[in-house]
């Protein structure tokens, strides 16, 4: 009697055990860190160990790290960017770009004294990418281009830049302008993975300091893209006073923005408008940062109007942050101020040779990449976010008090707070 019953116990044992089995093995089939499936890491880790034999470099670094967080190979295989709200139209194995929004542009503008000193390797690695696409590419010497210096007559670099973006603007249907020191990384990325036709303007904020970015962005050929640039490149004949903190181009993008998206937050304006001009250093003007901020909210598209990106999650950030590593979630860095990798000193360069564009256009030819640098998901994601806990501590003090802690709230529109919000002035 006690032998049938260990053997019914044993039985039933094995089929709760199988059954357990059963249930587990779908979800290890699923990267949470990744969100691929099983099919599609089991081919991007099986194209590693294609490219990179037992002992190459990349196979060492790679030692300890889970196998499902393996990036795919670059320009090869291709995530599956997923973002709620957004149509995104991937490009995958380097595949030509889909007009889907007719013609665009890649506009730069330097001056001559940086044309060929101090952008180099940024714009050698756009040519690189260009020559895989039928996008148009604009390069304008601010000091030499005849219909720039006919339409616009700005003394500052900064601001000529986005009067000449107007006028190269009329050429075309969708513009990104990039600054010189932008420079693309991952070349299997389309700009149409970025463009939201719900709007006419696409920025993005800086990683560092929440800044809204003013040397990249994205435009629509619309009278209302247009003036917005020109009433922007304008901004340099305000009246500032001396030793105030402009943060050149970028400080005048902050309210303008403002101004543009919420026009009848006339009392919001005016605080913010009197942070900037009474800002005498970095830290003061952090305060007039989150001045803007604050009155922004979390809004962050303005259906036909405009749309900012969330830090890190544009066509381009800041690479420094990340040492230059990167996955394939990145498109483009910022901030590359290097003519060559042979006179670089202390740059993390994700290349390991430089750019010859006669090799671009096919593939992968001219990408030299450094296996080291291409990171996982879940690493860049946990670079990103001890930035972040380091600069919690290092952030200005002056950032990080609201502005209706330091300046009257009330007190100075008293009792007409409200009255630009009236039914009447918003209808007009």
């Amino acid at each position: 009697m006690v032998n049938w019953t260990l053997r019914i116990f044993l039985f039933f044992l094995a089929i709760v055990v199988i059954l357990l089995l059963t249930v587990q093995m779908p979800i290890r089939g699923y990267s949470i860190s990744s969100g691929r499936h099983a099919l599609r890491e089991a081919m991007n880790r099986e194209s590693w160990r294609t490219k990179f034999k037992s002992g190459a470099p990349f196979a060492k670094k790679m030692a300890g790290e889970n196998p499902a967080d393996y990036p795919p190979l670059p320009c090869q295989s291709k995530n599956e960017i997923l973002m709620k709200g957004q149509k995104v139209l991937p490009r995958n194995n380097m595949e030509s770009c889909k007009p889907v929004y007719g013609n665009i542009t890649v506009f730069t503008a330097m001056d001559q004294q940086s044309v060929n000193v101090r952008y180099g390797l940024a714009q050698r690695s756009l040519e690189c990418y260009l020559a895989s696409t039928n996008y148009t590419f604009v390069r304008v010497n601010l000091d030499t281009d005849e219909r720039v210096n006919k339409h616009c007559k700005h003394k500052s670099t900064y601001f000529k830049k986005h009067c000449a973006a107007a006028i190269y603007l009329e050429d075309t249907d969708w513009m990104m302008v990039l600054d010189a020191d932008t420079a693309v990384v991952n070349p299997n990325h389309c700009i149409e993975e970025y463009i939201d036709d719900r709007v006419d303007m696409i920025f993005y904020e800086r990683f560092f300091n929440w800044e809204i970015a003013c040397g990249n962005y994205i435009v629509k050929n619309t009278e209302q893209s247009r003036n917005f640039l020109m009433e922007y490149a304008n901004m340099e004949d305000e009246p500032y006073e001396p030793g105030v903190w402009l943060g050149f181009d970028n400080g005048p993008l902050q309210i303008l923005i403002l101004k543009h998206v919420m026009p009848h937050a006339t009392q919001i304006i005016e605080t913010c408008n009197k942070m900037w001009h009474s800002s005498k250093n970095y830290d003061e003007y952090t305060a007039y940062l989150l001045c803007v901020k604050f009155a922004l909210g979390e809004q962050r598209i303005w259906p036909g109007k405009l749309r900012i990106f969330k830090r890190a999650h544009s066509w381009v950030r800041d690479g420094w942050p990340t040492t230059n590593d990167w996955t394939d979630l990145d498109f483009m860095f910022h901030g590359w101020k290097i003519h060559d990798l042979a006179s670089a000193t202390g740059f993390a360069s994700p290349f390991t040779k430089d750019f010859n564009v006669t090799e671009c256009g096919r593939g992968c030819s001219g990408w030299h990449y450094d296996p080291k640098k291409i990171r996982s998901l879940k690493e860049i994601k946990r670079q990103l976010a001890n930035f972040e806990r380091n600069q919690m501590r290092s952030h200005p003090k002056e950032g990080r008090t609201p502005y209706f802690l330091t300046v009257p709230d009330v007190g100075e529109c008293y009792p007409h707070c409200e009255d630009a919000w009236s039914a009447t002035s918003i209808q007009n």
